[in-house]
């Protein structure tokens, strides 16, 4: 079957960020895949509701509105459950305050050619908006700052540890890389994100394909590719309103803003579901792949986007 990616922005509150995820999915050049855009509309805002509902009836573009409890997982569990009922092969998940390079199914169409099995793909380098600059950040012609990756060919030391991963020891660390796409396989054999980590819902995921991969149910995937979405630092999303934590005036996500308590149950939970001494992510694969958006043209189309 050829693919087909439904690419779900997943929305909850700022208008104006949530309308630049929608028209970023839309946005996709040079490439060959079929695609379509649901945008998932998962919020506690009813005027954030009837805004982006408006938006979406006035473009044409297919939207759900899913009950929110005001956690991530809740709203990723909706966009899993508009995949399934989906007639597209692979589902890409995007939070509505981030946004796609036009690359993003370039990269994908490439991967999918080479590795057609794939079940779950995870970026592991990430390009960054950014309030204040930073140390090779450029600054963007709105007066904020990027901080965008010009080389994919890097050694991966933190991703390649074989073994026993950190936090079997109860030591935290943040997110191995964020994944951006899902095979059917994945809503198939019905994983879930779990509503009671508010921060690090991810994490505890990855250790779940971890573990199928590693018997060999699934296909599970890192991609060198920073040409596929961008992050905004810049917004005040769900999991820093959680996590409440001011550094230097300016709110910030934390692993654990329950004083360790959320590193205590993800410890408990990996021990208990896999060999402790083989839960280290050196055993995904790495798709070393090509740059199709350069630096150079990464500051060109931020400046260009992000200002309309």
């Amino acid at each position: 079957m050829k693919p087909k990616i439904l690419l779900c922005p997943l929305v909850s509150d700022d208008y104006d960020r949530a309308v630049r995820a929608i028209r970023s999915a839309y946005n996709q050049k040079k490439h060959n895949l079929l695609f379509s855009v649901h945008v998932v509309i998962n919020s506690q805002d009813d005027d954030f509701i009837q805004n982006i509902v408006k938006y979406c009836k006035f473009n044409n573009i297919p939207h759900s509105v899913t009950e929110s409890d005001g956690t991530p997982s809740t709203g990723k569990n909706a966009v899993f459950d508009v995949f399934k009922e989906s007639d597209c092969t692979h589902l890409s998940q995007l939070d509505g305050d981030d946004l796609f390079y036009p690359t993003f199914l370039t990269q994908t169409e490439r991967h999918l050619k080479k590795y057609p099995t794939t079940d779950v793909l995870c970026t592991i380098p990430v390009d960054l908006l950014l309030k204040n600059p930073e140390e090779n950040a450029v600054l963007l012609d709105t007066g904020y700052y990027a901080l965008l990756w010009g080389i994919h060919y890097l050694y991966w030391e933190t991703v390649s540890k074989i073994g026993r991963d950190s936090v079997v020891d109860g030591v935290s660390t943040s997110n191995y890389g964020r994944f951006v796409l899902y095979s059917r396989k994945i809503v198939d054999m019905n994983f879930r994100y779990d509503p009671t980590f508010i921060v690090g819902e991810d994490k505890k995921l990855h250790y779940d394909f971890l573990f199928a991969h590693q018997k060999d149910e699934i296909s599970y995937w890192f991609t060198s590719a920073s040409d596929m979405w961008v992050c905004d630092r810049m917004s005040f999303g769900t999991q820093k309103k959680q996590s409440n934590t001011i550094i230097d005036g300016e709110y910030h996500i934390v692993v654990d803003p329950d004083g360790g308590e959320t590193t205590k149950r993800l410890q408990e939970y990996v021990t208990n579901l896999m060999i402790p001494n083989r839960t280290a992510p050196g055993e995904i694969p790495v798709d070393y792949c090509p740059v199709f958006l350069q630096h150079h043209e990464k500051v060109e189309f931020l400046n260009e986007f992000l200002i309309k």
